[in-house]
């Protein structure tokens, strides 16, 4: 039972971690706008080399594919996401139960993204960088919404893997499929 619990709080971490990314990343490709660091625009790769940033700074914020700086980046934000995920996965199954509805999950998740938002974006992150790199690599709003996405896959996924969310049985609207009646 132990290790299906720890699955239970890594498995919606990194499916958060990917939400994050994505969100984020498509939001400062679409926006194009300056950055913390001159003559760079926003684009799919400064969040992720902006986490780069913050560990080695300004020159590795790049507008630009450079794969080391974005495998540093993305290993960051999966690390940062399995530690804060599993705090945050500890407090939904706390508060709602190891198989809780995915709406309530959903939206206790977002809460919880926007305060890990508000406490490792904007309170840590831009107290370490006076520039505020992370913070201004794509669109100010974005870490918002990118929080945001991150913890409704988190409550989202715990719900999925507590309690078996999905196709359960054949389905009644197809004709073909026996109806799911009561089992003998």
């Amino acid at each position: 039972m132990r290790n299906k619990k720890l699955v239970a709080g890594i498995v919606p971490s990194l499916w958060a971690a990917a939400a994050l990314v994505l969100t984020v990343s498509l939001i400062a490709e679409i926006a194009a706008e300056p950055t913390a660091k001159t003559g760079v625009s926003s684009s799919t790769w400064t969040p992720v080399t902006s986490v780069t940033a913050l560990f080695f700074g300004q020159d590795s914020l790049h507008g630009s594919f450079d794969l080391l700086s974005i495998l540093f980046g993305l290993a960051v934000i999966i690390l940062a996401s399995l530690l804060a995920g599993s705090l945050a996965t500890a407090f939904i199954a706390y508060c709602l139960g190891w198989s809780p509805h995915p709406l309530a999950a959903a939206i206790l998740g977002a809460a919880c993204g926007l305060a890990t938002e508000i406490l490792l974006i904007n309170l840590l992150c831009n107290w370490l960088q006076p520039e505020n790199a992370i913070y201004n690599s794509a669109p100010n709003w974005a870490w918002w919404v990118g929080m945001g996405a991150w913890g409704t896959t988190l409550g989202v996924s715990l719900a999925a893997q507590g309690s078996g969310v999905g196709v359960a049985g054949p389905s009644p609207l197809l004709s073909a499929d026996p109806y799911p009646g009561p089992r003998p």
